[in-house]
């Protein structure tokens, strides 16, 4: 049906199932074909585990394994490095709950290359108040990097001016859930 457009009127509420479905796309030529879940651009992963930080000590964030991805990507969980298997500019958006650090801490989180140079990222602000150890003053960064080769490593960092640490999950009144995470997408 080249040259016409398509409209649907109406579709079932089945919700698609991740990992299993397929998604369809349209062509440079208006012709739709399907990808199926892997060809998804999308990382996401949540801090494993709350994490001590040593004041103006650079300390790689440990991710759990993620909870999407796709072939573009590979998370060591030990070391904390992400490789990325396509070039390409890739948006991220980085998150961390800084707890136990007192008003006026320099919060930092970044990205850093792998072997270690130069950061490809950063931000930084200062700490509002005093914070305790289940609700934390959160930073957050979105930044653009671009991925000159395959195989290119990356490591996502957090450090304070003074001691302190990341909350992977916050706990309050109103309830408790994930606070330090990352999410890439190539763009």
């Amino acid at each position: 049906m080249k040259g016409r457009d398509v409209r649907v009127r109406d579709i079932n509420t089945n919700i698609g199932i991740g990992g299993q479905d397929r998604m369809v796309v349209a062509d440079a030529d208006g012709v739709l074909r399907t990808l199926d879940h892997g060809a998804y651009t999308l990382f996401h992963a949540r801090l494993a585990a709350n994490q001590s930080l040593v004041k103006s000590t650079i300390s790689t964030m440990i991710f759990s394994a993620p909870l999407t991805t796709s072939p573009i990507y590979s998370y060591d969980t030990t070391t904390g490095v992400l490789t990325f298997n396509q070039v390409g500019n890739y948006l991220i958006t980085l998150q961390g709950s800084f707890v136990n650090v007192t008003d006026q801490t320099q919060l930092l989180l970044g990205i850093r290359p792998v072997p270690d140079g130069p950061y490809l990222g950063r931000g930084s602000r200062y700490a509002a108040i005093d914070t305790g150890s289940t609700i934390g003053e959160l930073l957050s960064y979105t930044t653009m990097i671009v991925v000159p080769s395959v195989g290119y490593q990356i490591r996502f960092i957090a450090a304070p001016n003074r001691n302190g640490g990341l909350l992977a999950t916050e706990s309050g009144s109103t309830g408790s859930g994930n606070v330090s995470n990352v999410t890439v997408q190539k763009i």
